[in-house]
């Protein structure tokens, strides 16, 4: 009975390495220790048919792992920081409803943040004007709004402007916004601001006249005397 398994399975690795073989045919012969099989007719044996064979799909290949895609518009590709989440944030100069000279085309805004602005993160403060991004970062709580944005002619005067302010990452990702504050944009002039020292005309100095100098007089002669 070992001795035919043994036949057997010698039999089945024939068949996985030729597979011809089965078209061939296969015969079998009677043996002394078990029957005998071969490819080729034998006296006395037989041929025998085979049951198709069991043919496994191997299985596909495992795709490699896509790589992550690129960052979207607006993402950091910084590494992360650990910070503090900002307990305030807060527009302080102009003030809510107060107003600000136009016709100096400088235009200065304060900040206030609580802690300090994570400048190791790459935070920084961006503004926008009447919803118009200034277009510039700023690291500093007080920063002034580059002339360039108001273009070839002044900001107008009285008129009601909305100031936004915001604290962003590296990225430009927001992380905290401010209350928005209104504003007046006004010409400013001298009387606007008494306060502000008058320089006094100065005295114009005449004109530089040479003096007249003295003349030697003649000398004095004697009666008498020549």
């Amino acid at each position: 009975m070992k001795s035919f398994l043994t036949t057997i399975i010698l039999f089945s690795a024939l068949m996985l390495q030729n597979v011809t073989l089965q078209a061939q045919g296969v015969y079998v012969t009677p043996g002394a220790k078990g029957p005998v099989f071969s490819d080729k007719p034998q006296s006395g044996s037989r041929e025998v048919t085979l049951q198709p064979l069991n043919v496994v799909a191997p299985e596909p290949a495992s795709r490699p792992a896509e790589p992550a895609p690129p960052p979207g518009r607006g993402e950091s590709m910084m590494p992360e920081f650990t910070v503090p989440a900002y307990r305030s944030f807060s527009i302080v100069s102009p003030e809510d409803n107060g107003s600000a000279a136009a016709n100096t085309a400088l235009f200065e805004v304060r900040v206030a943040v609580d802690p300090p602005l994570q400048l190791g993160a790459g935070h920084a403060f961006t503004v926008s004007i009447n919803g118009r991004p200034v277009g510039q970062r700023f690291t500093a709580t007080e920063f002034v709004v580059p002339p360039e944005f108001w273009g070839d002619t002044l900001p107008p005067a009285n008129q009601s402007m909305q100031l936004d302010a915001s604290i962003v990452d590296a990225g430009g990702q927001v992380i905290k916004k401010a209350k928005p504050i209104r504003f007046f944009m006004r010409f400013v002039t001298i009387l606007n601001n008494p306060r502000r020292p008058v320089p006094l005309p100065q005295p114009i100095a005449p004109p530089h006249r040479p003096q007249p100098q003295p003349q030697p007089l003649p000398p004095l002669i004697l009666p008498g005397r020549q």
